[in-house]
């Protein structure tokens, strides 16, 4: 499971959605639309059979904002269409919204890595379980 905190989101986000430090309002969330963005910030939670193991803020906030994962185990919408996800890969954001996608050049992608890949996807898109770790 994972470590969540409710946060506003800028536009409706579905579980497994990559988002994004919104640069126009401070402390506010939005679907990241860059591929190896700097601003990643987390996985909206509860995407497949994981939800929120922990949140942050307690239950009365349960309406205050969107479940962001900012640390443990969740599934993450996945980009493999450039390139395969395979278990172990740092995952970037990825040049579809929303997405993740394996980094094409890991020395590189310090300051924009979403996490690790802990299942595969050989093509297309799908689902991916990551282990988040902003870095």
């Amino acid at each position: 499971a994972d470590v969540a905190e409710l946060f506003a989101v800028a536009e409706q986000a579905e579980p497994g959605t990559v988002l994004a430090i919104d640069a126009e309002v401070p402390g506010r969330l939005r679907v990241c639309r860059e591929p190896m963005s700097r601003a990643v910030a987390g996985v909206v939670s509860g995407a497949g059979d994981l939800h929120a193991g922990v949140l942050l803020g307690g239950a009365s906030d349960h309406q205050a904002g969107t479940p962001v994962a900012l640390s443990g185990r969740v599934w993450v919408k996945a980009d493999a269409t450039q390139r395969p996800i395979h278990v172990g890969d740092l995952l970037v954001s990825a040049e579809r919204s929303g997405f993740a996608a394996a980094a094409k050049n890991p020395a590189k992608a310090g300051g924009k890595i979403l996490g690790k890949a802990m299942s595969s996807l050989e093509a297309g898109t799908g689902l991916v379980l990551v282990l988040v770790n902003l870095q």
